[in-house]
């Protein structure tokens, strides 16, 4: 897919997740592997709601800016997926409200109370607080990657 296409969904992702109130302010990022060394993703500080194709970062799989936009704070959380999944070329990161409140009761979404939701996505696993932009998210998600 060329890469203006890929910019184009990226920017009507992030208008829906804004829309159905999965992220609020300045929270969520979405993010596309392009190819093995270059990964589109949300910009830091940008509405989800708001973005445009052009406002959308570019960097390296070290995270590393290959274009003058700065990536979200989140990337390295995505680079994560990507350098432990090659087979995920896609990361969404929201925060839905229902989903939000399990993880702050600190329950798993792992129980059939809606057969759609494990049927379609398998458990949700709940990880260890990790101070976002720092090793303490990555590490905690990692169990969970793979």
């Amino acid at each position: 897919m060329e890469e203006s296409a890929v910019r184009k969904q990226v920017c009507e992702i992030g208008k829906l997740l804004y829309d159905r109130n999965y992220v609020v302010a300045f929270d969520g990022n979405v993010s596309v592997r392009l190819d093995e060394n270059r990964v589109l993703a949300t910009p830091t500080m940008t509405s989800k709601g708001r973005m445009t194709e052009d406002c959308l970062a570019i960097t390296d799989m070290d995270g590393k800016a290959l274009n003058d936009k700065k990536a979200s704070s989140e990337l390295a959380m995505h680079l994560l997926i990507y350098k432990m999944r090659p087979d995920i070329h896609a990361v969404c990161h929201a925060h839905p409200p229902h989903g939000t409140a399990f993880a702050v009761a600190g329950l798993p979404i792992d129980k059939p109370i809606l057969s759609e939701v494990v049927l379609t996505l398998g458990c949700v696993p709940l990880t260890d607080y990790g101070t976002p932009s720092t090793d303490e998210l990555t590490d905690a998600m990692k169990p969970f990657v793979g």
